[in-house]
């Protein structure tokens, strides 16, 4: 979830499609808001919350945060060719276009989003959140769909309350599935993005220590998640993750139907007979009730095999057959700083799983590095896990025990926890000159670089990059990359 003006909407550049055109008349009924001027009739080719972006004929929905006003940006809005502004007080001077005045800019963003949605009486909405895991199950459920035409996904990781109204306004008449992802870190997120969506389908993946300093604990995590089923339709499928204690105790309060994954031999999506062919990715047969389908798919590690399950149930539910399931999680590849693996000078294996991190992604991550390095050397560097709350110092001991318990021969640790992980590792029997901490990242990537002339770490050794997405670990990796091609 971003935190800096983007969060707001600044920098997102979507538009809607010319035949799905808002009239002035829909602006004022989707939204609630007073028209203040112009006539009703009036037609705007699309709905933008980024001047840097705006086209002529656009309607300007001013957005605002903390660190950012829109509303202070009208003018330079009707200047680049606004046809209209919703905003929540009335400019200085007349801006001689349409004006729309709402309480809620947010809301009204979200508002106009719903509103299309509903008019899309054919399209299918599919839901996923989840603490770890929600964008690659995102991905992969698109990768299955990806030979279908009218498909509409979020866009990155826009899945935030304005990222996801965002990414659902393009939709028109072409779109049959909308795959939207919805993260949070706070209560009522996710119940405000469900209303607007309205989602046929709906995952929740997993519910874990994530998110913790807006939630308090476990309980107000799996509260916040949990708003995704409370708030789908009579008529919404559920698919519940059956591995997940949590999961499965949030869906058994609603009476919707369910469709189950996991590993679970109870769960109606399975996978069975699972084989992990080191960096060349993992196989699996894929039993969906009575029937089955071999499964080979590029990623490593169990988690992406549940996360490929929750792709696979979610496309089972809208009407997929398992042939087609099993070519889309062939073709799926790592998404952008998950879990990427790249050769680097001397046969180095560099795994970029920066994006971000959480106690249960880390310890996957981990887990999954020392099953692909066998009797290779392996070392990581991991930044802090942020937003834990009062659950941050043993979240990070945690996780340096988990190094220690694991035998890597290397622990490079950065952030304001590096410490409190380092000096964990070192209590359950990491050596000491094993450990290092380091005040910058460019003291890592020339620490690495050491390593590889000392032949600390060589061909076919493996390195681990991950922290928290605020840490913007990927500049160790750039920075090795760049050193060592």
């Amino acid at each position: 979830m971003q935190k800096n003006t983007e969060q707001y909407g600044f920098g997102y550049g979507f538009n809607t499609s010319q035949d799905m055109a808002w009239t002035l008349a829909q602006v004022v009924a989707a939204t609630g808001g007073s028209l203040e001027s112009g006539d009703g009739g009036v037609v705007f080719r699309s709905i933008s919350t980024d001047t840097r972006k705006l086209e002529t004929g656009d309607l300007f929905v001013a957005l605002s945060g903390e660190n950012f006003d829109g509303e202070a940006f009208a003018e330079d809005a009707v200047r680049s060719g606004a046809a209209g502004l919703v905003l929540k007080r009335k400019p200085v001077r007349d801006l001689k276009v349409p004006l729309v005045l709402v309480p809620d800019t947010l809301k009204a963003l979200g508002d106009l989003a719903s509103y299309r949605r509903r008019q899309m009486k054919a399209l299918k909405v599919i839901a996923i959140t989840g603490s770890s895991g929600k964008t690659t199950v995102k991905e992969m459920t698109a990768a299955v769909f990806s030979k279908k035409s009218g498909v509409l996904k979020t866009l990155g990781n826009f899945n935030n309350l304005i990222g996801l109204p965002l990414s659902l306004l393009p939709v028109d008449s072409s779109h049959r599935i909308a795959i939207l992802e919805m993260g949070m870190n706070q209560p009522g997120e996710i119940a405000r993005m469900t209303e607007i969506a309205a989602p046929d389908i709906a995952c929740i993946n997993n519910v874990q220590n994530a998110h913790l300093q807006g939630l308090d604990n476990l309980d107000g995590v799996a509260r916040a998640k949990g708003e995704l089923f409370a708030g789908l339709g009579p008529e919404a499928t559920m698919v519940v993750n059956l591995d997940d204690r949590i999961v499965a105790a949030l869906a058994e309060r609603y009476p919707q139907k369910k469709i189950t994954f996991g590993l679970n031999r109870k769960a109606q999506v399975r996978a069975t007979y699972i084989r992990h062919r080191g960096e060349n990715g993992v196989s699996f047969t894929l039993v969906a009730g009575p029937e089955k389908v071999r499964v080979r798919m590029q990623c490593v590690g169990k988690h992406n095999v549940l996360n490929a399950l929750a792709a696979g149930a979610m496309a089972w539910a809208a009407g997929v057959n398992l042939k087609e399931i099993a070519a889309g999680l062939a073709g799926f590849a790592p998404y952008d700083k998950r879990f990427q693996i790249e050769k680097i000078k001397g046969g180095i294996r560099l795994v970029n799983d920066t994006y971000n991190a959480n106690p249960a992604s880390m310890l996957a991550a981990l887990e999954t590095v020392k099953g692909l390095s066998r009797d290779n050397r392996s070392a990581v560097v991991i930044g802090d896990m942020l937003e834990l709350g009062s659950e941050s110092v043993a979240a990070h001991r945690f996780i340096g025990k988990t190094v220690a318990r694991l035998s890597f021969d290397y622990l490079l640790t950065f952030g304001s926890f590096a410490k409190t992980l380092a000096e964990a590792a070192r209590e359950d029997g990491m050596a000491e000159e094993r450990i290092f901490s380091f005040a910058s990242k460019e003291e890592i990537v020339a620490c690495l670089q050491g390593f590889i002339r000392e032949n600390k770490i060589g061909a076919n050794d493996w390195l681990l990059v991950k922290g928290s997405r605020g840490l913007r670990m990927e500049t160790v990796v750039s920075g090795l990359q760049e050193a060592n091609g």
